[in-house]
């Protein structure tokens, strides 16, 4: 498994902002075990344009807060299930074989990036590194060394600013001769809930063909931190992406006519689920009898959904809300 990164990897928090680079974790199979964290090592470019040249990429994204190691291990064990063979797969007992291969994408990549500040208080001021991410994250989408047909994104809280920034500047730079941008999946996402229709990302959101936002109303980091934590960084930063209210508490809030609108799929988890923020993406150093890796009930029901979208069928386990339009200028 290939692992792309934007952070200095030398430290296993509170890392600086880097240009791409990508590491390798050697075979990962049913058998492997993502606590503790495997080791990993520098990928030469040529090994990385093999695997990715001509494919349908999908990067896996964490949010806001997440370290090195588990950045890495969470959301490389939940590309593990993306591929044949995962250990939910070989899963032995109740609840038996969870099969969550995902043959709509060719390659499953976790991505890490500098968002583990020192205290959530940091939060507010991320917003430039959110923004550099997207700027080294374009560049390499528009590099010769990658080549990609098709781009998909799952992403988790703040990693949805991560992947409009990038795609924003992917087509700003490169027009037509962008990849495909197939379907953005944003879970938990830590961004204002009217944010595809900023005019700051219209030419990312003109370029995805398909969004796909799953929320809680049970989740309480964004219920509690977002609000005040949105408020200060809108007073610090020009184009902050936003109002207080979380797309990934209350779902998107579209204008009539909005661009958007045509292509968002709504999954609002009910509130007697209970999913909270932590419950969307596995946890290997804190493990869930009987699942390996961190994964549970709840993170196996986001897993399907995303299997589902990304392979362009219904999700089995969340009902699509439709989205009601709201008058604006």
């Amino acid at each position: 498994m290939l692992v792309l990164s934007f952070r200095d990897m030398s430290v296993p928090r509170c890392a600086a902002v880097t240009s791409a680079a990508v590491y390798r974790l050697g075979a990962v199979t049913a058998a492997s075990v993502w606590a503790p964290p495997p080791r990993y090592e520098w990928a030469p470019w040529p090994e990385v344009t093999q695997a990715w040249a001509g494919k349908h990429v999908c990067f896996v994204v964490h949010g806001f807060n997440v370290d090195r190691d588990r950045g890495y291990t969470g959301f490389g064990a939940a590309a593990q299930e993306m591929a044949p063979g995962g250990a939910l797969a070989a899963l032995a007992g109740p609840p038996g074989p969870l099969n969550l291969f995902t043959p709509g994408v060719d390659v499953a990549v976790p991505v890490l990036w500098a968002g583990d500040w020192y205290l959530p208080i940091n939060y507010p001021f991320l917003l430039p590194d959110i923004r550099l991410t997207g700027k080294y994250f374009a560049q390499l989408i528009a590099s010769a060394a990658t080549r990609m047909a098709r781009v998909s994104f799952v992403t988790h809280s703040m990693g949805a600013r991560v992947v409009l920034e990038t795609v924003q500047q992917t087509v700003a730079a490169m027009g037509p001769r962008a990849p495909v941008f197939d379907t953005a999946v944003f879970t938990a996402a830590a961004t204002s809930d009217d944010v595809l229709d900023d005019p700051g990302y219209a030419l990312a959101v003109e370029a995805i063909r398909r969004f796909v936002v799953v929320s809680s109303r049970a989740d309480t980091v964004l219920s509690g931190a977002f609000p005040a934590g949105n408020l200060v960084e809108q007073w610090l930063w020009p184009r902050d992406p936003g109002a207080d209210e979380a797309l990934g508490r209350y779902g998107p809030r579209l204008k009539v006519g909005s661009k958007a609108l045509s292509k968002t799929e709504w999954y609002p988890i009910p509130p007697i689920t209970g999913q909270n923020h932590g419950d969307y993406f596995p946890e290997p150093w804190s493990p869930s009898a009987p699942y390996p890796n961190g994964w549970s009930v709840k993170r196996v029901n986001i897993g399907q959904l995303d299997q589902a979208v990304l392979d362009n069928q219904a999700p089995p386990t969340l009902l699509a809300r439709p989205i009601t339009p709201v008058s604006g200028n």
